[in-house]
């Protein structure tokens, strides 16, 4: 089935234009090239623009101003006697009233006169009075009234008790309109919520694929990448993939990577897709800035990659992209280990499973050592992404496609490998609604980039490709958030956790033939774990298999850590705990220490007979906590396997 892209201009009426862009039906191909895993092809028209021209919306919640107060927050001192008695609270209010002018009579909105009187609403945990008045009080009443109260040695502090309203941040950018695939409640990443938290400041997020294209919308957040794509000859068995004419440099603009019949190589015809800079757009889009889209994490950085040519790359080239853009070292290329990325996206992939793609293994491998996340897109076969590479790597999150439903996409790959899915659109044709797509940045041109404004456009694709930066984003996103709140910098292992449990479920569950992961990311939520202390170094006793330990003892709000490393091709996994007195709960993670809050398990019934059983474990080290929910004491522990 031929697939879709659609292109609006990112000028000032955002003028439908209609492209005919074709490339790749199942995103890969079966040579040694590997190819971008976007679904586009050729579109017949489009109607995003009609009906929402930019400044029809307004995009920017602002805050509402508050002029109005009828409830305020009084603490008394300690020993006071207002703060023992509410009728000696309300008299000291009502004498401040008095002194304030705000007593009285007054006439309401209504003409109607009313007389101001107080009601003790409750009283607060941390032992303040809430007080509601019988009429609302303007801005200088209000200050009146609140001067008169702390102007009373006994209090301790009076406020209004302000109304606060939704934070979620809502861009100007105006196609924001565009981009359900954000701000969906079933099927969307809740980017607004996250954004009050985090905007990915002070990351660098690399885009390995078909470099980018300058664009109003993307150029403030690009940081200077690298061309990755070597010399080859002109023929079937050394095909000129790179285009350029130069080889390896320090430029990775995307030159176009569009196919005709002077390469018989590539098997087929295609015009240039750009794909790099949708990626990009998605990840750092520019935002709040009245134009185009909005980014993930749009206050990271972009650091382009190119890898991708016409046909696709080669998975040499790519495997050295991905040591260089990790900050190792690549002979020939400039020393990146300085201005390296946090997060690596690769949105391409190859048929052959990860086992038999060494190379790619090993630059994964290499990566994730120097603490870089990778995120890889899951392919577009609709078949097992353990059949394809990188998708199948050890160490990668692996990223499916769900559509606006919040169900698979029809193209996406599945299987156990699968980490999360996220937006990846699921149009069947090229007149499919704006929320079949995915929106992002792009280029008009049909072989080399149009330079200038007139080049530069919206683009809606679907695929694999379009998922896996919006997980890109996110945990560009959750490392400035970890940073910014004291925390070191978290782990790929953590991040992986973390993405998957706080993941949201599907509208429609997937097949039990087709799994697809933990469920659609969740970046507020994502964000908001990773703004928490998460243990790294804390001490742990090891299980030794079918050896309890027991005696163990601890106070209500106590936890103990334990550690049990399972072998390879182990069928079932049982941690438990049994016997003495009180109450303790059980929390399971592979690979990562769990907190009461972040973990992959859980127990928690009454008493402490507790088990955690895991069918077919992932070989490693798993961690066991137990946390008393009341004191506890001669507990036993076991890990059996």
């Amino acid at each position: 089935m031929k697939k879709s892209t659609r292109i609006l201009s990112t000028g000032a009426l955002a003028t439908a234009v209609i492209a005919a862009l074709s490339a790749f039906a199942s995103g890969y191909t079966t040579s040694p090239i590997v190819s971008s895993t976007a679904s586009v092809g050729a579109a017949t028209g489009s109607s995003a623009a009609q009906g929402t021209s930019p400044g029809t919306k307004v995009m920017l919640a602002s805050t509402p101003q508050q002029t109005n107060f009828n409830r305020f927050i009084v603490k008394y001192k300690d020993g006071a006697v207002a703060q023992r008695s509410q009728s000696a609270a309300l008299s000291a209010l009502n004498a401040a009233a008095t002194r304030a002018g705000v007593a009285g009579m007054k006439a309401g909105a209504n003409g109607v006169s009313t007389a101001l009187t107080l009601q003790h609403v409750r009283k607060l945990a941390i032992g303040a009075d809430v007080i509601r008045l019988s009429r609302g009080l303007n801005q200088t009443e209000a200050d009146a009234l609140l001067a008169q109260l702390r102007s009373d040695p006994a209090v301790q502090y009076a406020q209004p008790d302000y109304i606060k309203y939704r934070s979620d941040f809502i861009p100007n950018d105006n196609r924001f309109d565009l981009q359900w695939h954000y701000t969906n409640a079933a099927s969307g990443i809740r980017a607004p919520k996250a954004w009050d938290t985090s905007t990915g400041e002070g990351v660098v997020v690399a885009v390995l694929d078909t470099g980018y294209v300058d664009h109003s919308d993307l150029d403030a957040n690009i940081v200077p990448g690298y061309d990755f794509i070597a010399a080859y000859g002109q023929d079937a068995n050394n095909p000129d993939i790179a285009g350029d004419g130069d080889g390896r440099d320090a430029d990775a603009h995307d030159t176009g990577d569009w196919t005709d019949a002077s390469m018989p190589w590539c098997g087929r015809n295609s015009s240039s897709s750009f794909h790099g800079t949708h990626v990009a757009g998605t990840v750092a889009a520019v935002t709040n800035n009245g134009i185009g889209v909005a980014g993930v994490a749009f206050n990271a950085k972009v650091q382009p990659v190119r890898v991708l040519g016409h046909c696709g790359g080669f998975t040499s080239d790519i495997a050295d992209a991905i040591t260089w853009a990790s900050g190792g070292t690549v002979a020939g290329a400039p020393d990146n280990s300085a201005n390296h990325a946090e997060v690596l996206n690769l949105s391409l992939g190859g048929s052959g499973s990860c086992g038999n793609d060494t190379v790619t293994q090993a630059a994964v491998d290499g990566a994730i050592s120097r603490g870089v996340t990778v995120v890889v897109a899951a392919g577009n076969s609709n078949a097992d992404a353990a059949n394809f590479s990188p998708a199948s790597c050890k160490g990668v999150i692996t990223v499916g496609a769900n559509g606006v439903d919040g169900a698979k996409s029809w193209f996406s790959n599945y299987g156990p490998t699968v980490s999360v899915t996220a937006p990846g659109g699921n149009a069947t044709s090229g007149d499919a609604p704006d929320n079949a797509w995915i929106w992002s940045l792009g280029n008009r041109g049909t072989k080399a980039p149009i330079a200038g404004p007139e080049g530069e456009a919206l683009i809606g694709n679907i695929g694999t490709s379009m998922a896996s930066p919006h997980v890109a984003g996110i945990v560009a996103l959750m490392q400035s958030a970890a940073v910014a709140a004291g925390n070191p910098a978290l782990t790929p292992a953590q991040v992986r956790t973390i993405l998957r449990q706080t993941a949201k479920p599907f509208t429609v569950l997937p097949p039990s033939s087709t799994p697809m992961g933990a469920g659609i990311v969740d970046a507020a939520a994502a964000v908001a774990a990773a703004s928490q202390p998460v243990p790294t170094d804390e001490p742990s006793v090891l299980l030794v298999n079918r050896q309890a330990i027991s005696g163990q003892t601890g106070a209500a709000g106590d936890s103990l850590l334990y550690m049990i490393n399972v072998p390879a091709g182990t069928r079932s996994l049982n941690l438990r705990s049994y016997g003495g007195t009180g109450d303790v709960s059980l929390y399971v993670s592979h690979e990562v220490i769990p907190t009461t809050v972040l973990y992959g398990r859980k127990s928690a019934k009454t008493g402490n007979a507790e088990a955690v059983v895991i069918t077919n474990p992932a070989q490693g080290t798993w961690y066991l906590r137990v946390a008393g929910e009341k004191a506890f004491a001669n507990v036993s522990v076991m890990g059996l396997y």
